[in-house]
C-alpha cells in the first residue's frame, strides 16, 4: 500500500538514518534510565515549548494524512490520521490542566489528578489508535471509501477525535474525584506501579511490534512511524521511571516525545521535498519533448516559429536585420531507398550535428523543420551573413563525407539552402522571411542543389508621401482621417 506521497520503498541510505537515530536514541535511554530520579535545574519555559512543539507537529502530520486520505481513499490513513489528531488536540488541554505552566495549580476546574490522568488518556490513546491502523492496514490494507463518501469519512473521523478528546477532559475535570491517585505532591511514583500506567506501557509496546510487523519498514513513512512509536515508547517508559519532574529522565522523556511527534512529519517533508524535486524533472522533460525534436534534438518546428515570431519582434523594435537559413537533404527519398531508414535516420542526426557545430553563436536556433527540411534562425545576421553562415553550414554537412551514391554525383550526402534576410518592419511578416527563404531554396534546387542561394530582397517600409501643408491625410486601407503629419 502506498500512504507516503511519492516514495513507496525506502533506500538504504534512509534506512541508515533511521536506524541511526533509534540507535542514538536507544543510547540516551540506556544512559539516562539509572539516572532517571537525577534532579536537574528547573526550566518553567520548557514545557509550554514542549507542548508547542507537540501540538504543531501532531496537528501539520494530521493533516497531511488526511490529505493523502482524501487523494487515494484509503481508510488506514485516516485511522492514522485520527491518532495523531488525537494527540494534538489532547496536549493543549493537558499542558492547561498541568500545576505551574498556566496557574499554578492549573485551570478548567482540574483537581490534584486531573493532569497526569491526562497525560495517561494521551499516551495511551495514541498507540491504541495506531493499532487501530496497523489492525485496517494488516486486514484491509487498500480498503477505499467510494469518492462521494470521502467528506462523510473525514467528518465522522474528525467527529469521533473531538469527541474522545472532550469525554477525556470532562472526566479528569469533572470526574476528578473518581480518579485513581498516580500522583502524590508533585511525585508520581505511584503511577509506575499502577495498573493505568502498565498499561500504557503495554499500549505503546503493542502498537510498536504491530506496526513494525504490518509495515515492515518497508516505506520511508512505515520507517518514520516506527521510529516515532519507538520515541514514545521510551518517552513513557522514563517517565514512569524518573517518578517527578525536571528530573534528567522528565526531560529525555519530553525530547522523545517531541521525537515521537516530528518524526513522521520529517518523512512527510522530506517526500514533498522529493517530490517537488521530481515533478520539476518532470516538467523539464516534458518541455523538451513539446520544443525539442526527438530524432535530431534540435528544436522542433514548434520552437521554431515561437522563436521566429519572438526574433523578428525584437529585430523590429532593435531596427536589426533577421536572417532566416531553409535547408533540404538533396535527394534524400533516394538515400532512404538505398540504404534503408534506419541509416536515413542516422544521416539526419549527423547532419543536424554538423549544422549546430557550424552555427557558432548562442543567440543563433537550428531545427527540424519536419521530414528531411532544417531551418536556421540568425539573429542581427544580414544577408552576406546569412549567406555566408549557410556555406558553413553546406560544406560541414559535405565534410561529413557520409556516403551517396544516388545524390547530386558527389557520391556523399549534400544540402541545398535559402537564404532570406530582411529588417521586419510592419509592412512584413514572420512568414514572408520564410516565403522569401523557401523560394530561394527551391531555386537553389533549380540551380543543381549542393548549393546556397540568396533569395531576393524583401519590400522595404511603404513610404505614405506627406500631404501639402493645412490638408488632412487619408490612410490607403481605411479612407480614415488622420490629423496632419502622423505616419502610420
Amino acid at each position: 500500500m502506498k500512504y507516503s506521497f511519492a516514495i513507496d520503498d525506502v533506500s538504504k541510505g534512509q534506512r541508515l538514518v533511521i536506524l541511526t537515530c533509534a540507535a542514538f536514541l536507544l543510547v540516551c535511554f540506556g544512559f539516562s534510565y539509572h539516572l532517571a530520579n537525577t534532579s536537574l535545574e528547573p526550566i518553567p519555559a520548557f514545557l509550554p515549548f514542549y507542548g508547542g512543539i507537540v501540538v504543531l507537529t501532531d496537528l501539520l502530520t494530521a493533516y497531511l494524512l488526511a490529505a493523502q486520505f482524501r487523494i487515494t481513499r484509503l481508510l488506514p490513513l485516516l485511522a492514522l490520521s485520527g491518532a495523531y489528531l488525537y494527540s494534538g488536540l489532547i496536549v493543549i488541554p493537558q499542558l492547561l490542566l498541568f500545576p505551574g505552566v498556566v496557574a499554578s495549580a492549573g485551570i478548567l476546574g482540574a483537581g490534584p489528578q486531573s493532569a497526569i490522568w491526562l497525560w495517561v488518556l494521551w499516551h495511551g490513546g495514541f498507540p491504541f489508535l495506531v493499532l487501530l491502523f496497523a489492525l485496517i492496514q494488516g486486514f484491509a490494507p487498500t480498503r477505499l471509501c467510494s469518492r462521494a463518501s470521502v467528506w462523510t469519512w473525514m467528518a465522522g473521523g474528525l467527529g469521533l477525535v473531538l469527541a474522545l478528546v472532550a469525554g477525556a477532559i470532562m472526566l479528569v475535570t469533572r470526574g476528578h474525584d473518581l480518579l485513581l491517585p498516580l500522583v502524590e505532591g508533585g511525585n508520581f511514583a505511584l503511577l509506575a506501579h499502577s495498573a493505568p500506567g502498565q498499561a500504557v506501557v503495554l499500549l505503546n509496546a503493542l502498537a510498536l511490534v504491530a506496526v513494525a510487523l504490518v509495515t515492515r519498514g518497508r516505506s520511508l513513512a512505515g520507517a518514520g512511524l516506527i521510529l516515532a512509536l519507538l520515541a514514545s515508547f521510551l518517552d513513557v517508559s522514563l517517565t514512569l521511571e524518573s517518578q517527578a519532574r525536571f528530573s534528567l529522565g522528565w526531560y529525555v522523556a519530553r525530547v522523545n516525545s517531541m521525537v515521537a511527534a516530528s518524526s513522521v512529519l520529517l518523512v512527510f517533508l522530506y517526500e514533498v521535498t522529493w517530490l517537488y524535486l521530481r515533478v520539476t524533472d518532470l516538467n523539464e522533460s516534458l518541455s523538451r519533448m513539446a520544443f525539442v525534436d526527438d530524432l535530431t534534438r534540435l528544436a522542433n518546428r514548434r520552437q521554431f516559429n515561437e522563436r521566429l515570431a519572438a526574433e523578428w519582434a525584437r529585430a523590429q523594435r532593435a531596427g536589426q536585420s533577421l536572417g532566416l537559413v531553409m535547408i533540404d537533404v538533396d535527394f534524400f527519398k533516394k538515400y532512404n531507398d538505398a540504404y534503408g531508414h534506419p541509416a536515413g535516420d542516422e544521416c539526419l542526426r549527423q547532419v543536424a550535428r554538423a549544422m549546430e557545430g557550424a552555427i557558432r553563436r548562442p543567440a543563433d536556433l537550428a531545427a527540424r523543420y519536419g521530414g528531411e527540411e532544417f531551418v536556421l534562425v540568425l539573429p542581427d545576421t544580414g544577408p552576406e551573413g546569412a549567406l555566408h553562415v549557410a556555406n558553413a553550414v553546406g560544406e560541414a554537412v559535405r565534410q561529413l563525407g557520409l556516403r551517396h551514391e544516388a545524390g547530386t554525383g558527389l557520391g556523399v550526402v549534400t544540402i541545398s539552402l535559402g537564404v532570406a534576410a530582411t529588417v521586419p518592419h510592419a509592412d512584413l511578416s514572420p512568414e514572408t522571411l520564410k516565403s522569401a527563404a523557401d523560394q530561394a531554396l527551391y531555386a537553389a534546387k533549380e540551380q543543381g542543389r549542393n548549393r546556397a542561394v540568396l533569395g531576393l530582397p524583401l519590400p522595404s517600409p511603404v513610404a505614405v508621401p506627406s500631404p501639402p501643408k493645412g490638408q488632412k491625410a487619408t490612410t490607403p486601407l481605411t479612407g480614415k482621417l488622420t490629423p496632419a503629419g502622423r505616419g502610420h
